[in-house]
């Protein structure tokens, strides 16, 4: 690879992480605000949504650069929520809980590849 494709590569992989980044502080925010509705066993669709569209977009950006891990995490996490979100299922504790662990797991995977 040229010098100018390795620098754009490293640019293109900063702004990945950046993204990525910014998309999963908002499903934090997002399964925060989902977590007060576990209860009433309903899904909000604007936060299902929003959720929805910050996964897709962290698993497309991830398959664009090779991060598998992170795609099948992300696709994952956007099935079920597609699913809720179609009225196949109800929001639970458990499902509340599976999207948090599935968002350490992709925060963790994350991590490790920026990192190492």
């Amino acid at each position: 690879m040229s010098d100018s494709g390795k620098r754009f590569f490293t640019e293109f992989i900063s702004d990945y992480f950046a993204e990525c980044e910014e998309h999963l502080a908002r499903v934090r925010r997002d399964l925060l605000a989902l977590e007060n509705l576990v209860n009433q066993g309903r899904m909000d669709v604007t936060l299902g949504n929003n959720l929805l569209r910050s996964f897709h977009t962290i698993k497309g950006l991830s398959g664009m650069v090779g991060q598998k891990e992170a795609q099948e995490l992300a696709h994952e996490m956007e099935s079920y929520l597609r699913a809720l979100l179609r009225n196949q299922g109800r929001h639970s504790v458990a499902g509340q809980d599976a999207l948090v662990h599935g968002l350490r797991a992709l925060e963790q995977v994350l991590a490790a590849a920026r990192d190492g």
